[in-house]
């Protein structure tokens, strides 16, 4: 924002120290894409899996609750994938969450592997088929999943 707001102080809009009135319409503009929405919930989505893997479970409850949050942004600033976004939270990641609760790997393993095959449905259902998701072999290298 703090960009913007200086082309349009350079451009004479604004003063500087001046605060713009905008529009909704503009504000929608300039939030992130689904392709910025969807890196930030990939990277979560490989991070809750290797939690859980490793039995961390508060980082796993952890990383579905922000992977929730940043799915809320996606829903609310590109209303057209709210409906597929709920619904795969309905179908897959509440399925997750009580895999986490329970502390059940084996159950949340089977239920990942599911959530991995209705991302890869929805990216070909919305156009997007040369995108698909495939867990990384390994873990994420800065973080210690052990830790609890």
């Amino acid at each position: 924002m703090r960009k913007i707001l200086l082309v349009m102080v350079a451009a004479g809009v604004l003063t500087a120290g001046e605060h713009p009135k905008l529009s909704v319409e503009t504000l929608s503009e300039i939030q992130p894409g689904m392709g910025t929405v969807m890196m930030e919930y990939g990277q979560r989505f490989w991070t809750l899996y290797y939690a859980a893997k490793a039995g961390n479970w508060k980082l796993a409850a952890y990383q579905l609750e922000e992977q929730l949050e940043i799915q809320e942004v996606g829903e609310t600033t590109r209303p057209r994938y709210a409906a597929k976004l709920k619904a795969f939270e309905e179908a897959h990641l509440k399925t997750l969450e009580k895999a986490i609760e329970a502390k059940a790997f084996k159950v949340f393993d089977a239920a990942y592997a599911q959530a991995v095959e209705a991302c890869n449905r929805c990216h070909e259902e919305t156009g997007h088929g040369y995108i698909r998701y495939r867990l990384p072999v390994t873990p994420p290298p800065y973080l210690d999943l052990e830790a609890k």
